[in-house]
């Protein structure tokens, strides 16, 4: 192939300008990658298939093979680059139109520039078509920081004459003031630091390659096959990454109870963060048939399919949560697991929209089990898969998501002015929204008619990780800062306590006062039994309010036994409800453990169980009473007066919880006292009261 050299002219941009133009350096670059090239192909897509599929390879090529190809730089790769073989990464779509439009700037009318000339040899060329992920024409210029800057460019076409055409050419940006860059400089003329590769028409003068013989030469230097049959699309091949800078650029750091680091699994394997990256970035439209505006996404990392059934937990909850906002009505099978109950909110602005929706919020309270956080899965924390900081261990904060028609997840937040002001839930549970805006929605009082989809588009940075409100004149409408009150508002009275409760739902904050609180004193077991007595705790008590009851536990009650222990615990209903209960768990670092999952999964027995238990209802209604319930092992079950009380069992018959149930809704206050064996003492107990 023969070089063009970039000449340095006015207003023009040199490599190292270019390098900086992302205006990003905290994201990974493997995330700025898949979001960017995604975006690209989606943007891309033909008229006729019904979803846009997306590939990622890996691999490794002969360096000498590849150097000779490029003229001017043969020798400084080779001198530089002194191992044999090298590490690429190459992005393939199809369905999509490909690299269309003029191979030259001599060509072109009307500025009429197409996707080939903007893709590679423009800077600064914004997408037009309404609805696209790009606005700045900015984002591509990722591609030259994942490898050394070169990228080669291949794409099959129908062109204006409706035949197949295949194209490719190279590029290549570099920091021109580094001492040991590669591009040469134009005689009598200082470095740009940018240069392209392609079939020559001039002196200095180059256009991209049609010779399908020497394109298939090129693409079998990375085992790459060409498109065949009637494929279009899109290939970009990045040689000499450097795999380990890769997967450490930009990470968060994560560290343990012990102050250990923790290495999420994709962060060892590139072909891992990617299946990762796709799933955080793209989860609503990837492998969505309901996706609304068109095409739905589907990848696959070196010919292996992520498909729906192993996309990551947590990523199937952020596509269920869209699915939800953009269909209210449609039923999320996912979101019904432990009781789960999914919200959805319109958000609603007066005066500066033509119908006053901009947007709807579906949100939910996620237990930790629905993620497969703890055993036998062990999954990483979610905040991990969002690539959020982990910044309380004992609460979690909510994380809100945000996206526009493309169907990339702009962000995720857990602090800033989306969230702010949203309690936090308890250490099993995570707070979890998305906010979809309604796209074809209009703005009023505009000079020209501007869809809200254009308003947000515009208002984004070059690497689309944020919104934010701008002037249009001399108004500003702020659509994103209303937006966020009213999204935060909403999600805020909803759970508008630290730690609603959900049928079998683990309260954490209680849990942590069990925890420390019931494990028995160090002479436990070794001193006789005192009797019925026992011996007396200390007066610590622990209230935690939730949304629809009281839940307390009085340390002064709580009475060790030579084999066991008595605890007292309270409920006091807020509003009138038919049933309630408490049940135990096993704290780990992982989180909860349920009674089932203990003995099921794990195989173990149980380190402690309800041997028996005393209920006293002591209020119904406004109506003081002391009526009194009490089960045990062999009689699991006891009703008066139209309130009965139930031992619940495990499969192995091990006592674990205490369900209290009613014919008809009451205000009722209850004292429970629970007579716990113990057959372990190095283990945590953890309580949990359930939720009507």
């Amino acid at each position: 192939m023969k070089i063009e050299i970039a000449e340095p002219g006015r207003m023009t941009q040199s490599g190292s300008s270019l390098l900086k133009l992302i205006q990003n350096n905290n994201m990974p670059i493997l995330d700025l990658l898949v979001r960017e090239s995604i975006q690209n192909s989606l943007d891309a897509k033909n008229e006729k298939d019904p979803y846009v599929t997306v590939e990622f390879y890996t691999g490794q090529f002969d360096k000498k093979i590849l150097n000779s190809e490029l003229e001017g730089i043969t020798d400084a790769l080779n001198e530089r680059f002194w191992k044999q073989n090298y590490n690429y990464i190459a992005v393939r779509d199809s369905n999509t139109v490909g690299l269309t439009g003029k191979l030259h700037y001599d060509e072109v009318i009307d500025n009429q520039y197409g996707n080939l000339l903007k893709l590679i040899y423009e800077i600064s060329k914004p997408q037009e078509m309404e609805g696209a992920g790009g606005s700045w024409g900015l984002g591509k210029t990722v591609y030259f920081r994942v490898g050394i800057g070169l990228v080669i460019y291949y794409s099959r076409i129908i062109n204006e004459c409706g035949e197949f055409e295949s194209r490719l050419a190279a590029s290549f940006v570099e920091n021109e003031m580094m001492d040991d860059s590669i591009i040469p400089a134009l005689s009598g003329k200082s470095k740009r630091g940018i240069a392209w590769w392609g079939q020559e028409i001039g002196e200095n003068k180059t256009k991209p390659i049609t010779d399908t013989k020497y394109i298939e030469k090129i693409l079998s230097i990375f085992n790459i096959n060409p498109y065949i049959y009637e494929e279009t699309g899109t290939t970009i091949i990045i040689p000499y990454i450097d795999k380990q800078m890769l997967l450490e650029n930009n990470q968060i750091e994560y560290k343990d109870s012990e102050e250990k680091n923790i290495i999420p699994f994709w962060r060892n394997s590139i072909e891992e963060y990617l299946k990762i990256a796709i799933q955080r970035w793209y989860a609503p439209r990837l492998n969505n048939s309901r996706y609304p505006y068109g095409k739905y996404l589907r990848a696959k990392i070196n010919d292996i399919w992520i498909g729906l059934d192993n996309m990551e937990p947590v990523f199937k909850i952020v596509q269920a949560l869209y699915n939800k906002a953009i269909s209210r009505s449609f039923d999320e099978e996912f979101l019904k697991q432990d009781g789960i109950e999914c919200r959805t909110d319109e958000i609603i602005l007066r005066k500066v929209l033509d119908s006053t929706k901009a947007g709807v919020i579906a949100y939910a309270k996620i237990p930790r089990k629905v993620m497969k956080t703890g055993y036998p899965d062990n999954k990483p924390e979610p905040y991990m898969y969002f690539n959020c900081e982990i910044r309380d261990k004992e609460k979690n904060k909510p994380v809100l998501f945000f996206t526009r028609k493309p169907g990339m997840i702009v962000s995720y937040e857990d602090v800033g002015n989306w969230v702010d002001g949203i309690n936090s839930s308890g250490k099993d549970e995570f707070i979890m929204a998305i906010f979809v805006l309604n796209s074809e929605n209009k703005l009023t009082n505009t000079k020209q008619k501007y869809s809200l989809e254009e308003y947000v588009r515009k208002s984004e940075m070059a690497d689309h990780t944020s919104w934010g409100d701008f002037s249009m004149g001399n108004s500003n409408p702020r659509i994103i800062s209303k937006v966020q009150l009213q999204v935060k508002s909403k999600i805020s009275r909803e759970f508008s306590t630290e730690d609603e409760d959900s049928s079998s739902k683990l309260s954490s904050g209680l849990g942590k006062m069990f925890g420390d609180l019931l494990l028995p004193p160090e002479n436990f077991g070794k001193k006789p039994s005192t009797g019925t007595n026992g011996e007396k705790t200390g007066s610590m008590n622990h209230t935690e309010v939730h949304k629809k009851v009281v839940f307390g536990y009085d340390a002064s009650e709580t009475k060790y036994t030579s084999g066991g222990m008595t605890v007292k615990l309270t409920i006091k209903s807020k509003g009138k409800i038919s049933d309630t209960g408490v049940e135990l768990a096993i704290d780990s670092e992982t989180g909860a453990i349920k009674p089932e999952d203990w003995e099921q999964r794990m195989g173990l027995d149980m380190p402690f169980f309800i041997s028996s238990a005393r209920v006293i209802v002591k209020r119904l209604d406004s109506v003081s009473i002391m009526n009194i319930l009490e089960i045990d092992s062999t009689k699991t079950t006891e009703s008066n007066d139209n309130i009965s009380c139930k031992l619940l069992k495990t499969l192995k018959n091990t006592g674990y919880g205490i369900h209290i149930e009613m014919c008809e809704k009451h205000l009722i206050e209850l004292e429970l006292y629970v007579n716990l064996q113990l057959n372990r003492k190095d283990i945590k107990p953890l309580f949990s009261v359930e939720k009507e």
